[in-house]
């Protein structure tokens, strides 16, 4: 199922094909939104909001996030007396940029970590989001660049390269590095692959799944925190040497403690040392009891702890496991680092810009995560509610997907994409609305192992 680029029911169409993909009924109730997808777009944030300014993307993100959201509604709708959910998932995507007053549509993410490079044969984007990414951009010049790297020193260096090199062997020293490129989008046949539990148990005798969250920053987190939205107890789980890297202290700049609490803020916070024996028992004992497990770890890191989601999920019926990835699990792709802003690139969002206007910019921020956020929280409760399994989510693969839903991009026509993007502008140049508000926070996320006391007191009593 796909929709038209000019009705006005693609939150509700969307929501049809990710409830398809999971073998569910369509919405029980369809309430089709009269927000045009430009004005969505724009009063969401993913392109920002400068009328006669904003290069535009002229697909319909912001209503997949819609649509995304309003399937978990619908799946939720009879199983849960609690729903303090969003009003949009339109909302969610720029929520980041309004704390932090950063801007997107520019060749530099809106966080500030990705770039976009020339190569030889193209464009790549470069995400730099941790300390010791820098130290491996002379491996990946070939030594060419050296400390301390300057931008335009790189920026000339890497024009030197191929984009398929670069790529592989970015690839390999594990930097995050995507190219700016169109995929096939008839290739993405669904957005999540999920491996039902032989023994499926329905949690009839229980109402609401308890879940342990593994992840951080900003994918898993959504996840979780859409979850105890619906109700679910969600206990946040961190390494005590290595706290979840969007935690930020009082002298941080604005924004990021406001947006640590819209993630984490409903949750319970137990932290372990995952290098000790007693650390690891801990773990795998919280991981033992949990309903829903939120990670976001390449499988062999967890494996080297004694976690084996296979072996875990067979012990328990009804146990869900929530996979999200950059690429997928599996042996070609599990080990592939992603983040949001180099995974949106993959998907083609900066190809679409270049082929508009002329140049490869970024959409939105860290785009790949809201939607993922969004898409894992309807891919575990579904799976919860209908005997457990393993879900591979991975990033790449939902943009991917809800991209190919457009008849311009499935079928490629380039006329068409351009000649929506005036249509489009010219809305947007005529609307005088606002950006969405930002939501306010379940409440103020708690300090690292704030209920560790608590939590252990009931893994030992189990």
């Amino acid at each position: 199922m796909s929709f038209q680029h000019n009705d006005n029911a693609h939150a509700v169409n969307y929501a049809h094909t990710l409830l398809a993909g999971l073998n569910l009924p369509p919405l029980s109730d369809a309430t089709f939104s009269d927000i045009h997808p430009a004005i969505n777009n724009a009063r969401s944030g993913v392109q920002g909001f400068l009328p006669g300014k904003s290069k535009i993307i002229p697909v319909a993100l912001a209503d997949y996030a819609d649509g995304a959201l309003l399937a978990l509604k619908d799946i939720a709708r009879n199983h849960t007396l609690k729903n303090n959910l969003p009003e949009s998932g339109a909302r969610l995507l720029g929520e980041r940029m309004a704390l932090f007053n950063t801007q997107t549509g520019q060749p530099v993410s809106a966080g500030g970590s990705c770039h976009l490079f020339k190569a030889l044969d193209g464009y790549l984007a470069i995400n730099l989001a941790r300390d010791e990414d820098t130290d491996l951009l002379p491996a990946l010049t070939n030594g060419k660049v050296s400390a301390p790297i300057e931008k335009q020193m790189l920026e000339n260096i890497l024009k030197e390269f191929c984009i398929e090199d670069l790529i592989s062997r970015g690839r390999d020293l594990g930097l995050a590095i995507a190219p700016v490129t169109l995929p096939d989008y008839n290739s993405f046949d669904n957005w999540v692959d999920v491996s039902h539990s032989t023994t499926p148990q329905r949690p009839a005798t229980k109402p609401l799944p308890l879940v342990v969250d593994l992840s951080s920053l900003w994918a898993g987190p959504l996840t979780g925190s859409l979850l105890a939205s619906l109700g679910a107890e969600v206990i946040k789980v961190e390494s005590s040497k290595r706290l979840d890297g969007a935690r930020r202290n009082e002298n941080d700049p604005a924004g990021e403690r406001e947006f640590y609490d819209l993630m984490n803020g409903g949750k319970k916070s137990f932290t372990c040392d995952f290098t000790t024996q007693n650390g690891r028992q801990q773990l795998l004992q919280l991981i033992e009891w949990a309903d829903i497990v939120i990670e976001s770890s390449r499988p062999r890191a967890l494996r080297q702890l004694g976690i084996h989601a296979e072996k875990l999920v067979a012990e328990k019926p009804g146990k869900v496991w929530l996979s999200l990835t950059a690429y997928g699990r599996g042996i070609a792709t599990e080990n592939i680092i992603g983040f949001g802003d180099d995974i949106g690139v993959a998907a083609g969002l900066s190809s679409l810009m270049e082929i508009i206007h002329g140049q490869p910019l970024f959409v939105g921020d860290a785009i790949a995560d809201p939607l993922g956020g969004l898409h894992g929280a309807l891919a575990a409760w579904s799976c919860w509610m209908n005997g457990g399994g393993i879900i591979d989510l991975a990033l790449y693969k939902v943009i991917g997907f809800a991209l190919s839903q457009d008849p311009f991009l499935r079928d490629f026509n380039k006329s068409d994409l351009i000649h929506r993007t005036s249509d489009w502008t010219d809305i947007i140049n005529m609307s005088n609305e606002n950006l969405y508000s930002i939501r306010n926070p379940i409440k103020t996320a708690p300090l690292p192992g704030h209920h560790n006391e608590e939590v252990l007191r009931k893994l030992n009593a189990l």
